[in-house]
């Protein structure tokens, strides 16, 4: 009878409804057959419903290290969502910030300093895949950077369409010095404006400034001239020499500021040297704290570029000299052409989402989807509990006392109590 149970248990569990797990073809909430029309990556696998995959600036940036984090940057999270969230609902998003100067003060996505900008067609009223950014050069009222040495800390809270909440997750880095802000401003590239008779007609991008002088001449921004805050290349001996053994530098950093969330990707021109074939060169990203493998020499994005990169942007301009590499990239820090120890192709690693999101957000989504959605069958629940003692029975029946004696180890070993050495047959 118990045996019987256990098979009926495991069937009503195999067949539980889509919306009790709502995680696509991937475990993301999409289809791989809606994901490819919305220009998303039908790739990652989300371990909640609510997922944080990236965050501007990185958490502890400027206290564990000697990242320089600018007094303007933004402060943003990158956010999946298995059910969407309704980017209509201004409680939908919430950031807490905390400067050390003002009394913390809370801002949703009703406010003019937070943007929420999509990174593929899914509907407003349930987003999957958004750069959620708070900017505090937006602020009305409010000095428009942080206090220099300043310690910033901000939380996040997030809820999506089937009431599932991301509970608030706390995150802080450390404004730049006074000294460090006076030493980013020595070496910035020459650059001069492009006007609209250098721009491609109609481009939504209809402003720009290209380098002009030194190693860096002819890289170039093509931005929209209703960006809030203007891009601009930065001083390239900030940047870090890339150390690491899996990619080697095929030309200069580029600088790239501010730390923002642009509304319109912007179009980046990264000069390539001309002792290396572009074919076999791929990109690497500076996340403010160490460089990231973002985009093979196919144009593919890897992981380290998730968020930064729009998929299938790249070009290749072989007839400009320097060569030149043309993607689209959603937001700044830094970038630079590599080649990879791997003949250009680096092997790429699923990029695991922020350590902020781990299994205590698992667990409260979880049961927020089971009172909002009745379709988990209860059947499904009852399931869960009748699976030990089926496979205990199962064990008995095949004579594994070995395996059942472990099993009931652990079992009891759960429930507090001491297992009994006995010897089952």
């Amino acid at each position: 009878m118990r045996l019987a149970a256990g098979f009926l248990c495991i069937f009503f569990l195999l067949h539980l409804p889509a919306e009790a797990t709502a995680y696509g073809d991937n475990e993301d909430g999409v289809t791989n057959d809606q994901e490819y029309p919305l220009s998303s990556q039908p790739s990652g696998v989300l371990s909640a419903p609510i997922e944080i995959r990236d965050i501007i600036p990185q958490d502890d940036a400027g206290i564990v290290n000697f990242a320089r984090v600018p007094d303007q940057t933004a402060v943003a999270v990158l956010v999946r969502a298995a059910y969407g969230i309704n980017l209509n609902a201004p409680s939908a998003v919430r950031f807490t910030i905390d400067d050390g100067y003002h009394r913390p003060y809370p801002r949703d996505l009703a406010h003019d300093a937070v943007r929420a900008v999509k990174l593929n067609r899914a509907p407003d009223d349930q987003a999957t895949y958004v750069w959620f950014s708070y900017d505090r050069f937006l602020e009305p009222f409010m000095p428009a950077a942080y206090p220099l040495d300043a310690i910033v800390r901000f939380t996040v809270a997030i809820y999506d369409v089937h009431g599932n909440l991301l509970q608030p997750e706390a995150f802080e880095f450390k404004i730049e010095s006074g000294a460090q802000k006076q030493a980013s401003g020595q070496n910035v590239p020459v650059t001069v404006e492009l006007y609209q008779d250098t721009l491609s007609p109609g481009d939504d991008n209809d402003a720009g400034i290209a380098v002009v002088d030194g190693e860096l001449a002819g890289a170039k921004l093509l931005f929209s001239s209703l960006e809030p805050i203007t891009p601009e290349f930065g001083d390239p001996d900030e940047m870090p020499v890339i150390s690491t053994t899996d990619m080697q530098a095929a030309g200069l950093p580029l600088n790239l500021l501010p730390h923002t969330i642009f509304d319109q990707p912007v179009q980046l021109f990264i000069p390539v040297t001309e002792d290396v074939d572009i074919k076999n060169v791929g990109l690497a990203y500076y996340d403010g704290t160490r460089w990231l493998a973002a985009a093979a020499a196919d144009g593919r994005v890897l992981s380290g570029g998730e968020g930064w990169m729009v998929p299938g942007s790249r070009i290749n301009h072989e007839e400009s000299s320097p060569p030149m590499i043309e993607v689209q990239v959603y937001h700044f820090s830094a970038a630079q052409a590599v080649v990879f120890a791997r003949f250009g192709d680096p092997v790429d690693e699923e990029k695991p989402p922020s350590h902020r999101n781990g299994a205590n957000v698992y667990i409260s989504c979880f049961i927020n989807s089971v009172s909002t959605d009745a379709s988990l069958h209860f059947a499904g629940f009852i399931g869960l509990i009748g699976i030990p003692g089926f496979l205990l029975r199962v064990f008995q029946r095949c004579n594994l006392s070995f395996l059942r004696q472990d099993f009931l180890n652990f079992t009891l070993a759960a429930d507090g109590r001491r297992p009994p050495q006995i010897e089952l047959i």
